[in-house]
Parts: structure tokens; sequence; C-alpha cells
């Protein structure tokens, strides 16, 4: 089985099967679990094992022997330098690199502190401290007011479950970031700290109900389905929208694009097969096995997904493979957009998050199983999810809320703005006869099978429940699917908020049973309390939106609605309780949000009235001048040219009236200036199919979706 495709131009990277075994059995670039067991002293690898459970710090001797290893592997990887990575709070919304990891890189080198001499030598080394700990300069990572220039120290501290790689020769360390007094800027160490949620409460909810008492510990898994388009790198460069703002903003929609479903699932183009399986042998160096490449349902839109592991992890191999994509694609002459609606009219890009929590045990609070065990602890968990939803459904929706995302989840699209939970229709009546009085062991697990009814295939096993598209959050017999999430964002936010509202349910049921109430009737009295949540009808409906106002689920469709609800009492007294966020942290973070909503739309208003001013309008002029002899053939050109520069100068006088207030500049932007510069774009979308193809100033929707299928 050859790793390439056979239409290949280029060397690119050819893998047998045997060499992809020795990539991932013996040659891999990261320092995992299995290299650290190989390498490190067993009780230095047993010691540092038990931290993660517990906590503890490592031992400034564990630092030192951790360190030294580190550094002979490293070398022997190829690293001439190290760098501390981490993930500052610059949001999605699509534009290249947006939400690529920040890092500086430091040499391998350090004097020799052991010598007496003034002018002390230097030598080839990683010292243990730089290793575990660093300190930042530049206050100009965005932080909501947490770190100004005046109080700019800020420090960077290794997260011990994610391990370290090589990758360019730069042995990088995944890292929390956080500002002098310990307050958190960036999105890994909220993850980090729901982990911790999640653990206590998980094992707080098992000693209660009296199950899998056995477990030490309780994760959080993450499993992403990365969407994309692909397109020349050429035509990206020559857009100025794609380079600023990630998207397309004005643009026609070809005669033909996924209206004839004929991109799903089709063969795979040779250039962007190249590139997918490029990728996917550069990942496998850094230990993340890319289990699903193929296409999308628009032209020229393709996904790849990794097989799930522990959240931390899984979020940093994410940011990772984001990078990677960009690197790959550029040898090959391409270009990847990881915006949520590149291209208007056509299927935007999710990062579907595929969520559970297990125990060190195999426990998985997500999966029916066939025991009584199983069946209690998985209805207990649907509960507590259940509750999670409901009393903190904003803070849910304020996790994928961005100017990108808004494109596809204001617009109803895969899947709705209103956060609502598909346990399945077997799973919804399960909970209402618990509500009326049943036990809670009786739901059963079983798989049937689809029977295609012909003698030369077999019926295909089924799963539990059917699935639902069109539900922000449907179950997938042993997980369950965020799929609200932006293919631009950091999976470590949506997910610590998953842990965060989960963990709240975990310590809702636990109290009331510490405080005497048996174990089905707490389940019970969380399912009636929160019932509203769990609907399984269609999501894209018409009647679905009125069904959920009458629930009292919110349908906060546009970022500046969400946002506005993330520092609320409530909100903040459920990360206060599970130790997610302080108030101030809070409100650090919803001022980020407006930031960068803000920033992302003063990037593209400005950026379109410069197409406008620079692009459109010379085509439009050079194109009329050459009627000037046959205006009768001239149509609709004149007005529809004109109407272009009158929409745009109501642009320009809406954009200056702009609030100078945050929040009201956002909301602003949103309900006056979007409207006018969808009004522009009607113009010039209308313009497109007028001006003489060779005058049109930018490549178009068919040249970029098209021409690299090759």
């Amino acid at each position: 089985m050859l790793f390439r495709s056979p239409f290949s131009r280029s060397p690119g990277i050819l893998l047998t099967m045997a060499v992809v075994d020795e990539i991932t059995q013996m040659a891999s670039a990261v320092f995992d679990d299995k290299t650290m067991k190989s390498l490190l002293p067993s009780s230095v690898y047993q010691r540092h094992k038990e931290n993660l459970v517990s906590g503890a710090p490592t031992s400034e001797d564990d630092m030192k022997v951790l360190a030294e290893t580190l550094f002979k592997w490293g070398r022997e990887q190829g690293a001439v330098s190290f760098a501390h990575w981490f993930f500052p709070m610059r949001g999605g919304s699509g534009a290249v690199g947006g939400q690529l990891g920040a890092c500086k890189y430091d040499t391998l080198i350090d004097l020799d502190w052991s010598s007496n001499l003034a002018t002390k030598p230097f030598v080839a080394t990683l010292p243990y401290e730089r290793l575990f700990f660093g300190e930042t300069d530049g206050s100009s990572f965005p932080n909501g007011g947490l770190r100004a220039t005046h109080t700019a120290a800020a420090f960077t501290t290794w997260d011990r479950s994610s391990p370290c790689f090589v990758m360019d020769k730069v042995l990088r360390v995944p890292c929390a970031f956080v500002t002098h007094l310990g307050a958190c800027i960036d999105e890994k160490t909220p993850l980090l700290r729901s982990n911790d949620a999640v653990n206590r409460e998980g094992l707080r909810l098992l000693k209660a109900i009296g199950l899998a008492t056995d477990a030490k510990a309780v994760y959080s898994y993450l499993g992403w389905e990365q969407e994309f388009f692909v397109i020349k790198a050429e035509h990206y460069r020559a857009r100025p929208d794609l380079v600023n703002c990630g998207r397309c903003l004005v643009g026609a929609l070809p005669k033909k694009h996924q209206q004839g479903d004929l991109n799903y699932f089709a063969p795979v183009p040779g250039t962007v097969s190249e590139l997918m399986f490029n990728i996917q042998a550069a990942m496998l160096k850094y230990g993340v096995a890319m289990a699903v490449l193929h296409n999308e349902v628009a032209p020229g839109q393709h996904e790849m997904s990794p097989i799930y592991c522990e959240s931390s992890f899984s979020s940093d191999n994410n940011v990772l493979f984001m990078e990677v994509s960009n690197k790959e694609a550029a040898k090959l002459g391409l270009a990847v957009l990881f915006h949520e609606k590149p291209f208007a009219g056509i299927n935007g890009n999710g990062k579907h998050n595929n969520w559970s929590l297990g125990t060190d045990t195999g426990i998985n609070f997500f999966y029916p199983g066939k025991t009584d065990e199983a069946r209690k602890i998985y209805t207990t968990g649907i509960a507590a999810l259940a509750y999670g939803l409901k009393q903190h459904n904003s803070l849910v929706r304020c996790s994928v809320a961005q100017a990108g995302n808004d494109w596809r989840l204001g617009a109803q699209e895969a899947p709705p703005a209103i956060i609502s939970l598909y346990p399945g229709t077997g799973m919804e009546a399960h909970i209402d006869n618990v509500i009326k009085g049943a036990e809670l062991d009786v739901y059963k697990a079983e798989k049937s099978a689809s029977n295609p009814k012909c003698s030369a295939a077999m019926p295909a096993p089924c799963g539990v429940e059917d699935r639902n598209r069109t539900a922000p959050f449907p179950f997938c017999g042993n997980r369950f699917e965020f799929r609200a999430v932006g293919s631009s964002q950091n999976c470590a936010f949506p997910i610590a908020i998953c842990n965060t509202m989960m963990a709240s349910g975990m310590a809702a049921i636990s109290s009331l049973i510490e405080g005497g109430m048996s174990h089905r009737d707490a389940v019970a009295k969380i399912f009636k309390e929160n019932r509203e949540i769990v609907f399984t009808g269609n999501g894209y409906s018409a009647e679905w939106p009125v069904e959920a106002k009458k629930r009292g689920l919110p349908n906060d469709n546009t970022t500046p609605l969400a946002c506005a609800k993330f520092n609320s009492p409530e909100a903040k007294k459920v990360f206060e309780d599970m130790k997610i966020f302080s108030a101030e942290e809070v409100d650090a973070r919803a001022e980020v949000m407006f930031e960068n909503y803000v920033t992302t739309l003063d990037i593209e208003i400005s950026t379109l009235i410069s197409m406008i001013e620079t692009g459109i309008l010379p085509a439009c002029a050079k194109d009329m001048a050459k009627y000037a002899a046959m205006k009768d053939l001239a149509g609709d050109r004149e007005a529809t040219y004109k109407a272009i520069k009158v929409e745009t100068d109501k642009l320009k006088a809406i954009a200056a009236k702009r609030p100078s207030d945050l929040h009201k500049d956002a909301t602003y932007i949103n309900d006056t200036v979007k409207p006018q510069m969808l009004a522009v774009r009607a113009a010039v979308d209308k313009a497109e199919g007028l001006i003489e193809a060779g005058l049109y100033p930018y490549p178009t929707y068919e040249a970029m979706l098209y021409s690299h299928h090759s």
C-alpha cells in the first residue's frame, strides 16, 4: 500500500506500510509515553506518571533527568533549538495563522556555570529550569487588560500531559501561559483546569453512586474532524480578501458548485491527494495518526481526522495540523483555507469535536455498555450532560462564537445556533421513563442491522441510536459530537467549556445524593428539571426556533449576542465553582471576544473598500468604455456599475459612524455595517457576470474551486 497519490508529479513523501510501521514504532519525532518509558529510569518515569494524576510538582532531581534525557533524544532527532509552544487568545475567524501557536527559539546552548572563569565557556545543553518554565516579553497578545505594558511579565510552564516533539530542528515544549499573578491568558490553561474539574467531580460522582470506585482518574478525550478548502496558492495571493480575511468578500457562484452532490466522497483530485498524504505522513512523525481523509460536500472542500486521544494532546495536535497543512500546501503551490465560510453560497467549514469522558479503568460515561453498572453510569452521565447544557447553555454557545462562525451558526447551517442535546430517540424515551419512575439500567444498548436485502451484501451493523446531523450535540455511539465548533478555532476552549458544564452537572447530582437522595431519584430530578434541552427533531426546520423559544432555549445567532452573556453573574459562578476562571479572568476573556470580533470586521471593511476602489471600479470603467460606440449592447452595465459606487459610498459613511465603545461597536457592526457590506457584495457579484472575463481583477470562484483538480 502506497501513502501517496499515483498522480503525483513531484517526489513528495512515498510511504509503504512497512515505513509507516517504522515511523509509528521507531522513528517518531514525538517524545511520547513509549519513548519516555524506554529512555527514562523506571523510577523517574513512574513518578512522572503519578504526578500527572495527582498534580504534584516534578522534583528538581527528576527535572534534571527529564531535561538531560530530552536533550539527548532531541539532538538525535536533529534539534538545534528548543521553544516553549503556547496558545495566546488570538481568536479564530479564519485568516491563515490565526490559530497557530506562539513560540520563540532558544538555542540548546548555555554557559558552563560550574566554571570559575569570569568569561565562562558555553556547552550544549537543555537547562532543566528552561525546559519546565519560561518567561515571555511583550504585552501584545490579547489579554483583556490582564497584562498591560507596565505589568507585562508572563510565564510559560510545560503541560506535562502533552508530549514534546521535534519539528524543523526545534524541540517544541507544549505550555500553559499565565501572567505574573497566575491569570490565564491562553487557550490551553482553561482546558487543563477543566480537565482537573472533570477528574475531581467525576471521581466524586462515582463515589456518590457507588460504582466504578476503583478508578483513580477521569480523563476527557477528543477526536476532531477538520474541514478545509484547498485552492492554488497563486489564486490565494491574488485575492486580498483571502490574504487579509480568510474569506472571499465578493464573488459570484459558479454555474456548477455543490448542487449536484458530485464532490462528496468523490475520488480526491490528484494534487490534493498528494497534499493530504504528505500531511498524513508528516503528522505521523509527531505521533498523530490521521485516520480519515476524504472530499467534503463543496468543490475544493476536504476533511481529515485523527484517531482520538486525551483532549490536551489532541487540541495541540489540531493546531499543529493547521500549521503542517499550510507548510505542505506551500510546497505544492497550494493554499489551505480554514475559514468557516470562505465561499458564500456553498458549504461552510466546521471542526466537529468528538468528545467523551472516561476513567483510567476503562469506564466511558457516554457508552451505554452491556452491564447494569455501565447502563447506570451512562444514564447518570447523560443526566449530568443535560444539566450542563441546559444550565450553562449560553457558555456552550459562547465557546464557538466568533466572526467567521457567524456565517454558519447565524445562518442555521450545520448546526443551528440553538444549543440542544440529541441523545437519540430511544434514550429520550428512557429519560421520560426515568422521570416517571423507571430504573436507570433498563435502557438497552442493542445494536440493530441495516439490511440491503440482497445476496451479495450482508446486513451492516448499526449504532444504538440514529445520528442527527442537524443537532449541535448529537450522540455518536460512545461519545458526543460538538458540531458547532468553527474550523479555524483552537479546540481547547470549546472542550474546556464542555468539561466545565459536564463537571457542573456531575457536581449537581453528587450534591443531591450526598444530601440524602437516592441515585435513581437524583438522576430523575435532574432530567425533569432540564428536560427542555433534549430535542430529537429536525434542527434545520423553521419550527425549531419557535419551539426552542417556548422551551426557554436562547437563539443567540450572532457573536455580539452570544458573547454578551459570557461574563454574566451565573457564568462567573460556575467558572469559580469549578475552578476554571476567576471573575477577573472571565471579564478579560469576554473583552477579548469582542475585541477579536471588532478587529476581524474592521479588517474586512477596509479590505472590501480597497478591493472595490482599486480593482472592481477600474475594471467596470474599462468594460464600460468598450461600449461607447455601441451603447445598445451595454444592457444593465451602467446602472449596475454605478450601483457599486453608490453602495460603497454608503458603506464608508456607515462605517464612519461606528461608536467608540467596544461592545456597542460590535453590535453596530453586526446590525448596521454587515448588511451594507452584503449590499456592496450583491452589486459586485452582479457586475461579475457582466464584466469582460479578462478584465475582472480577481480569480473567480470557478477558477479557485476547480483549477487545481488535476
